[in-house]
């Protein structure tokens, strides 16, 4: 045999061993991929944490078409939202959704992340054709964030209004699903590899998990909480809820402003969107995850740890029990009303805070 073809087969068997070198892990990483099940959610996004375990397993009620617009504010609408993730995210699961096609009105949602609220009242659309609802969306963690820009007030400017009796917690259902025949389907989270197996997600699930069992925490943005008794969703694991890390910061968050200087600072905001006499202004605040399961949560130091409802009973006039609707819901075992593996609600949630906000603004 020439010394050519031995080196030949030398170098073929080199390639061979280095493609297999590199082919083992990545089908073992792609294997792994399967069984976790493909990404949906943020929190098993940034947690490293099993689809397979926490992903959600009854089909969500999604339109096909978003029926409201998003980031151009250039002409009349009824309804501007200047809002966050839960009024920005998975425009087919928007709550504004529903209320255009349960009344009609037209809807346009900015970011509150890109957008400052002097940007929007200085627009001139708002300024010359204003809209006849203003509505500032956040989740609760981030309220005293969204609004320290504003003024502080001084002591005698303080709101001093008394606790009101609470709005109905969880209001009949205004919207049936059947209203919106042809508008919107069912849709079941997909589990196939064709819908994408990420390979980074799966080496950091293996990371993340040999960080939990070495040291007992991987140091991410997520967290489990454990419950009490089964939890509400259609995830596998009901005994346990993954939450945003930051939803526990809420209460030093909170306390550095104060409940006073929060009511009073969102009074000055709701002055200024109503200065033209035409727009009502609207606060709707998306309860986090711990405040909306409080009572499923086996730590009873963290069943207590949101001003919400205090913040809700001193401002009766502009902002609707979102926070009661959807923790009745849960509590009557309503499954899902936040998805499982997502710090934002599934369709069910998205409903119920459409449908408490239509009875808010006909009945303010």
């Amino acid at each position: 045999m020439s010394s050519y073809t031995s080196s030949s087969d030398s170098h073929r068997c080199y390639v061979l061993c280095l493609f297999a070198l590199v082919l083992v892990p990545v089908l073992g990483l792609f294997t792994l991929g399967l069984y976790l099940q493909p990404l949906y959610g943020d929190l098993t996004r940034i947690g490293s944490y099993a689809e397979k375990d926490f992903g959600w397993n009854k089909p969500q009620f999604e339109f096909k078409h978003p029926l409201s617009e998003i980031g151009e504010y250039q002409r009349y609408y009824d309804i501007v939202v200047l809002g966050d993730s839960f009024s920005t995210g998975r425009p087919q699961l928007h709550w504004q959704n529903y209320l255009v096609a349960a009344k009609g009105w037209s809807i346009v949602t900015l970011n509150i992340n890109e957008i400052k609220l002097e940007q929007v009242l200085e627009n001139p659309v708002f300024r010359n054709t204003p809209p006849k609802i203003f509505i500032l969306g956040t989740v609760e963690r981030e309220l005293p964030r969204r609004i320290a820009y504003e003024k502080s007030c001084d002591a005698n400017a303080l709101l001093t209004r008394g606790a009101t009796t609470a709005q109905p917690s969880h209001v009949a259902s205004l919207v049936q699903v059947s209203d919106f025949k042809g508008l919107a389907k069912y849709v079941e989270r997909s589990t196939s590899w064709k819908s994408g197996i990420k390979l980074g997600y799966v080496k950091d699930y293996l990371w993340k998990s040999f960080l939990r069992i070495s040291y007992g925490d991987a140091h991410t943005y997520a967290a489990k909480v454990e419950l009490d008794r089964k939890g509400p969703f259609s995830s596998i694991n009901k005994n346990t809820m993954l939450v945003y890390k930051d939803d526990f910061l809420k209460v030093s968050w909170w306390r550095e402003m104060g409940l006073s200087e929060i009511s009073c600072r969102i009074g000055q905001i709701r002055k200024q969107v109503e200065t033209n006499r035409q727009t009502q202004f609207v606060l709707m605040v998306a309860p986090d995850k711990l405040t909306a399961y409080a009572d499923f949560i086996r730590d009873k130091n963290l069943q207590k740890i949101s001003n919400l409802s205090a913040l809700s009973d001193s401002l009766p006039e502009i902002m609707p029990r979102i926070d009661l609707a959807l923790t009745t819901a849960i509590n009557k075992g309503e499954q899902d009303v936040y998805l499982p593996d997502d710090t934002h609600w599934g369709s069910s949630g998205y409903q119920i805070a459409a449908e408490t906000l239509m009875t808010f603004l006909n009945n303010p």
